[in-house]
C-alpha cells in the first residue's frame, strides 16, 4: 500500500503542467541533541551535536526532501555514533498546509557495529505562518510513526513527534535561516523508549 502511494504521488508529480517552476533549496543544518534511553530498569541520558544537511525538491505542489546528519553523543560512562536519515514525499494542498509521507531512520553505532536503529515509515504536516510577509515566518511540523521497527531487540515500535520553528529570509539574498527545536519519541515492548530533544540551526540556498 505504501509503494503504490509513493508510485502515484510520482504520477501525478510528473503530470504537473509544464509552465509549473522548479524550486530547489540545499541547506547545511547544525544540532544540539539529548537523548534519553530506557530500557526495562536501566536508564541513560547522553548529549552532543550533529552535523547534516538537507535538499528539497518542489515543482508546483509536489515536494521531494531529504534530510541527512550524523555526529557523537556521550556521558561519563559511554559514547556512541549516531546517523539520522529522512525521505519524504509532500503534497501542498493549501499555500501553508503540506502533508508528507516516508521513512525515518535513527541509528547508533558502537566500534563499527549498528547497535540500535529505529526505522518508521511516518505520515507528517507540515504548517506556515507569515509573521513579517516574506521576510519571517513561523513552522510547525507534527509526525507520527504508520509503522515502525526496533532492529535490536527486534521488535515492532511506535512513535511521533513535533518540530517548531522560525524561519528568516534574508533581503535580496536566496538565502533562509531556520532556528528549530524539535522533540520526538521512539517506544518498543519491554519498556524501551527513546526521547530526543534538539535545537537546529539551518542555512539553506534556494536556486
Amino acid at each position: 500500500m505504501t509503494r503504490l502511494a509513493i508510485v502515484g504521488v510520482l504520477c501525478v508529480c510528473a503530470a504537473q503542467p509544464l509552465r509549473a517552476q522548479w524550486q530547489f533549496d540545499a541547506g547545511l543544518a547544525g544540532t544540539r541533541e539529548i537523548v534519553q534511553l530506557r530500557g526495562g530498569t536501566s536508564a541513560a541520558r547522553l548529549t552532543g551535536s550533529l552535523l547534516g544537511g538537507e535538499a528539497v525538491v518542489t515543482r508546483g505542489q509536489f515536494t521531494v526532501r531529504l534530510r541527512y546528519a550524523q555526529g557523537r553523543v556521550a556521558n561519563d560512562s559511554a559514547t556512541r555514533d549516531l546517523a539520522v536519515g529522512e525521505a519524504a514525499l509532500g503534497y501542498a494542498p493549501l499555500s501553508w498546509v503540506e502533508i508528507l509521507v516516508g521513512p525515518q531512520a535513527r541509528t547508533f553505532v558502537a566500534s563499527g557495529i549498528s547497535d540500535r536503529r529505529w526505522l518508521f515509515w511516518t505520515g507528517r504536516v507540515r504548517v506556515r505562518g507569515a509573521i513579517v510577509p516574506d521576510r519571517l515566518a513561523s513552522v510547525v511540523e507534527v509526525w507520527q510513526g504508520l509503522r515502525g521497527r526496533l532492529n535490536r531487540p527486534e521488535a515492532s515500535a511506535s512513535g511521533g513527534g513535533v518540530e517548531l520553528g522560525l524561519e528568516a529570509r534574508l533581503a535580496r539574498k536566496p538565502l533562509t535561516g531556520r532556528l528549530s527545536y524539535r522533540i520526538e519519541q521512539g517506544r518498543a515492548s519491554g519498556g524501551i523508549r527513546e526521547t530526543v530533544e534538539g535545537f537546529t540551526l539551518t542555512i539553506a540556498f534556494r536556486r
